[in-house]
């Protein structure tokens, strides 16, 4: 299985990068050391694979391009496979030029039929550097919203939910007031004997409505839900669309209380007296992936960060790789609006220009394939982060985690704080 963390948009991937339709030739990419280049130099080809008997001509036209589209190499070879038979058809050689995330396309054509085939590779990610777009007044900003955050009265709430005597933990559902007095809520799970734990903070993927997971009986564990979330209060219709609110307008922008909210979480978390304060990780993927950046960044009192797949950074390059309708539309009813204003209110929420105040160890997890948070956009903020840090990226993956790879994190995250006999 695959988790899936943002609506964003449609992304179409194969993650076999195998095109297999009604042609009689079967074609995989396949790149060599799992599409890594550090020496620059591409090593790439395609399985063909003939399920005729008869032999059968064929061309490849290779294309390289850049993260943006822009064609670097162009070339197109003739080739034949036997009947039954499969064979290898190597990429031309390319030395890369720069550092980043590029495609190799191949178009297989026969007499009678055409297809596509793609894959991401990538040269030093960990290289990878992006110019910044930051206001003078960027901390200022930050430091009057938590200000502004501490001026509203959490009013925290905290109800018991009726449940299995089989599991794990009590489970509570929490709720508070966060930036404008509106109200965000989460589940708390607390383990049955007394005691006080690491815990962990897991905020959601864009639409996503985290729940209870009842996992540990030796860690505390809080999903909470930002506005707009889960069971978390609204401002507005939910939609694919509202995370573009107020794109002319920093302090009205969407994320804008949607940051907040994780802090107020935080907040929450040190009125527990079953949480162990210095034993707090924040984790998410996509738009969590972002916010646990976000958390970590304007919040000092995290203990280890995990990003997967993480959205909110680099906006300028996302446009640049990317069209989205949402800001089509939002433009078309501001005209008035330039691309340069969005992008200053933008740069208030993009986490490259936070990053550097984390304080703790960071863990990101990237898919190669990742059409919706491009990889290229992720290295831009992770290359900045100063703390400990690692990255792990899966050349088939796209905009997804899988089953395993989440539980993979849950295991750091009892590594990191020592939680298992064989760790201690």
């Amino acid at each position: 299985m695959k988790r899936y963390f943002c609506t964003l948009f449609f992304v179409a991937f194969c993650l076999g990068l195998t095109a297999q339709n009604k042609e009689s030739l079967q074609v995989s990419l396949v790149p060599s050391n799992d599409g890594f280049f550090p020496n620059r130099v591409l090593q790439l080809h395609a399985e063909v694979l003939n399920k005729n008997s008869v032999d059968q001509e064929f061309t490849i036209n290779w294309q390289i391009t850049n993260d943006e589209g822009v064609v670097l190499r162009e070339k197109e070879f003739p080739y034949k496979v036997k009947g039954d038979s499969e064979v290898w058809a190597y990429c031309p050689i390319y030395r890369f030029q720069s550092d980043g995330f590029f495609e190799v396309r191949a178009t297989v054509q026969t007499a009678e039929t055409s297809q596509k085939i793609k894959t991401v590779v990538t040269v030093n990610p960990e290289k990878i550097t992006s110019p910044l777009r930051k206001t003078d007044d960027f901390d200022a900003f930050w430091s009057n919203a938590k200000e502004e955050l501490s001026q509203v009265n959490p009013e925290y709430k905290v109800k018991k939910i009726k449940r299995e005597k089989s599991a794990k933990t009590h489970l509570y559902e929490v709720e508070m007031k966060s930036i404008g007095g509106l109200t965000v809520r989460g589940w708390l799970e607390v383990p049955k004997k007394k005691g006080v734990y690491p815990t962990l903070l897991q905020v959601p993927g864009y639409t996503v409505n985290l729940e209870p997971v009842d996992k540990y009986d030796d860690m505390v564990i809080f999903s909470f839900n930002v506005r707009d979330h889960g069971n978390s209060d609204n401002t507005g219709e939910r939609n694919y669309k509202m995370w573009a609110r107020g794109l002319d307008n920093p302090k009205a922008f969407y994320y804008y209380g949607i940051y907040l909210d994780c802090l107020r979480a935080m907040d929450f978390l040190m009125t527990r007296e079953e949480v162990d304060q210095s034993k707090i990780a924040v984790w998410g993927a996509s738009q969590g992936g972002g916010l646990a950046w976000v958390t970590a960044s304007l919040d000092q009192r995290v203990s280890l960060c995990i990003a997967d797949i993480p959205f909110l950074t680099d906006w300028e390059r996302y446009f640049s790789i990317s069209n989205w309708e949402e800001i089509d539309e939002w433009m078309a009813h501001h005209p008035n609006v330039s691309w340069d204003e969005i992008l200053t209110t933008l740069s208030y929420f993009d986490t490259k220009n936070m990053v550097d105040k984390i304080q703790c160890p960071v863990y990101m997890g990237i898919g190669m394939q990742d059409e919706v948070c491009p990889p290229a956009t992720s290295f831009a903020a992770y290359n900045r982060i100063t703390t400990p840090k690692k990255y792990f990226i899966d050349q088939d993956q796209g905009h997804w985690v899988s089953d395993e790879r989440w539980e993979e994190h849950y295991q750091e995250v009892r590594s990191f704080f020592k939680m298992d006999k064989e760790n201690k």
